[in-house]
């Protein structure tokens, strides 16, 4: 594996199997997204979640937005409001 392959990211041939078991029922618009929980409508973008405490554990199919703002949602959680 070189640095920066899929494989090295996570995103190797088990993560594309399991995303190709997902992906009729996605296309079907029958799967709710892990985070959210709202449907992931027929042609909607959606990726293949992982748990943010354990990268190899995946959740299921999620929005790609709600997939993709996980990082800013995890620094405003870090950080305390000023009164």
């Amino acid at each position: 594996m070189s640095r920066g392959s899929r494989e090295a990211s996570g995103y190797g041939a088990d993560h594309r199997r399991l995303r190709r078991k997902w992906a009729r029922s996605v296309a079907l618009g029958i799967v709710a997204c892990s985070r959210c929980g709202g449907l992931i409508e027929p042609g909607e973008f959606w990726d293949l979640g992982h748990s943010d405490v354990d990268r190899s554990v995946y959740t299921g199919p999620e929005h790609r937005a709600c997939n993709r703002a996980t990082a800013g949602r995890r620094l405003r959680r870090l950080v305390s409001r000023r009164w």
